[in-house]
């Protein structure tokens, strides 16, 4: 079996509540395919007052089409490649979970810029506060 050879691609503080009432960070201005990421995250953010998680969100809620990301948990940290901060991360966007550790294969077809985000919906995004810290690195 044979290890990517991993290189540092960026390292970010990606705030529960992105900047401008945007719903999602813009933490690459652009990548394209074919190429595999990593991603590792760290700290705790808050999806409403008293309500505290991880990367990895909290399992305790019913999903539904509403959440950005209806196969992550609440609070879980999301990302995208291609579309904008605006978007609810529907087509023509790829959205994925992250959690505290992940990694993708980046098809030949995705470009764009990569976003991350708290995976909530939108509505919900004013209760927001705290920050996770995401290193992200990439292999050929």
């Amino acid at each position: 079996m044979t290890t990517p050879n991993w290189q540092p691609l960026v390292e970010v503080k990606v705030q529960a509540k992105p900047e401008h009432e945007a719903l999602w960070k813009l933490v690459y201005e652009y990548l394209a395919g074919p190429r595999r990421l990593r991603f590792k995250a760290t700290g705790a953010w808050e999806r409403e007052p008293g309500k505290t998680c991880g990367p990895n969100g909290a399992s305790r809620e019913q999903l539904d089409n509403a959440y950005l990301a209806g196969g992550a948990q609440v609070g879980a940290l999301i990302g995208k490649i291609g579309g904008s901060t605006a978007d609810k991360g529907d087509s023509p966007a790829q959205v994925f979970a992250v959690g505290e550790y992940c990694v993708i294969h980046v098809p030949d077809t995705a470009r764009g810029g990569l976003f991350l985000t708290m995976n909530d919906k939108p509505q919900n995004f004013y209760q927001h506060s705290g920050e996770l810290d995401v290193t992200i690195e990439e292999a050929p």
